[in-house]
């Protein structure tokens, strides 16, 4: 057969393949971005949080630091307050900072001046009044803050996670 030519498949049933997606295959698509979405919202939101206990933590230690320091360059005693009514906190004379709904804070050894508003007391000789404030975040963690009754040195220890 001489000039015979190959069938082209036109005509013959032979249906051309589209080049677009199908419906299914756009369903998946959206349902794993829709998945791995939720997975970074989730994870930022748990940073965010973690950022804000970090900045409160870091606040209150340094006002501890703050009164301290301001009573050996005063040369007077100056108290740290903490106010459970209205969950604040502030060096005396300065401006009352709020303690985050999601913290219980707990003291051990730290003085009441009054119904309600504890105090640690700085000394210009450097010695404090003493004492341990427990932080106890919503999700379990536990971190004190100890303040040597002698040389008024404040630390924090992480007590669980």
């Amino acid at each position: 057969m001489k000039g015979a030519t190959q069938p082209s498949g036109k005509g013959l049933g032979f249906a051309s393949r589209s080049k677009g997606f199908t419906l299914i295959e756009l369903l998946v698509v959206l349902v794993l971005i829709g998945i791995f979405s939720s997975l970074v919202f989730v994870s930022v939101a748990g940073g965010i949080l973690r950022s804000e206990e970090r900045r409160f933590v870091h606040s209150f230690t340094q006002t501890l630091v703050r009164a301290r320091s301001a009573s050996l360059g005063r040369g007077e005693a100056v108290r740290f307050f903490i106010d459970g009514e209205s969950r604040t906190y502030c060096v005396e004379g300065l401006k009352w900072q709020n303690i985050p709904e999601s913290i219980e804070v707990e003291g051990e050894g730290v003085g009441e001046v009054e119904p309600g508003v504890h105090a640690v007391t700085f000394y210009p000789d450097g010695s404090s009044s003493g004492g341990e404030i427990d932080l106890r975040w919503e999700g379990g963690r536990l971190d004190r803050i100890v303040i040597d009754r002698f040389l008024g040195l404040i630390r924090m220890e992480r007590i669980s996670s």
